[in-house]
């Protein structure tokens, strides 16, 4: 089922607890959502035959992601690690370092 950026920005505010938007901008979201989307285009290059050949152009927060709920999901497990991995301190590295792995599935 697709989703809009701005829906998977929504599902990875959840874990970090910032559903009002206060410590996360969205465009500083979206720059991870942009991230994940090269990342798993580099990983499950299947899931975009047919483009392979195009860049991807920046991704904004009301374009919709056609892709599975499952790899909707690691987009925003990505963007959680992101987020924390930018905030936590060292005694708060394995969270981050938790939702990277989660985003890989």
């Amino acid at each position: 089922m697709p989703a809009t950026a701005q829906k998977v920005l929504d599902r990875a505010r959840i874990p970090l607890n910032d559903d009002e938007k206060i410590r996360y901008l969205d465009n500083e979201l979206l720059v991870y959502l942009n991230e994940g989307v090269q990342c798993l285009r580099r990983d499950r290059p299947d899931l975009f035959i047919g483009s392979l050949g195009n860049d991807i152009a920046d991704i904004v927060l009301n374009d919709t992601l056609s892709l599975s709920p499952m790899h909707i999901q690691s987009l925003a497990d990505y963007i959680t690690a992101r987020a924390e991995s930018k905030d936590a301190d060292m005694s708060d590295q394995g969270r981050a370092a938790a939702f990277l792995a989660l985003s890989r599935g």
